[in-house]
């Protein structure tokens, strides 16, 4: 893994030959982003918590391993930590089952689960499949 900017974009290493994934979280900047200077587009830790809990979900039930089945609700929680911390910063209750957060809607504008429209203007939610 090479950190590309801190915090922001990282090359991760890729198997058999590939070239490294970019891995872009979003940016932003302004008074509630100290030390960002410029913004840009990207995913949240949550979302790359989600592929984790689907490939993790995949992955074992190819070949059943109990480390990863160990792994999957340990992910989900890491989920709802940093929702919970989201909904404090916020000031919101997340009042939502655990299914929900990981695998329910959210925001497009902030990207968390449980937001009640106050985060920007022109709420909009952004179901999963």
């Amino acid at each position: 893994m090479q950190v590309v900017d801190p915090g922001h974009e990282y090359l991760l290493d890729s198997l058999d030959g590939g070239e490294p994934v970019r891995l872009v979280f979003v940016k932003r900047a302004g008074p509630r982003y100290p030390g960002n200077a410029d913004a840009h587009p990207g995913t949240t830790m949550q979302e790359v918590l989600r592929a984790l809990i689907e490939r993790a979900t995949y992955v074992n039930a190819q070949i059943p391993c109990a480390e990863t089945g160990a792994a999957i609700p340990l992910l989900k929680a890491a989920i709802l930590l940093f929702e919970q911390r989201a909904a404090r910063c916020h000031g919101r209750q997340l009042a939502l089952p655990l299914s929900d957060i990981v695998y329910g809607p959210v925001c497009v504008r902030c990207g968390h689960a449980g937001c009640d429209g106050l985060c920007r203007t022109h709420h909009q939610l952004r179901g999963r499949e």
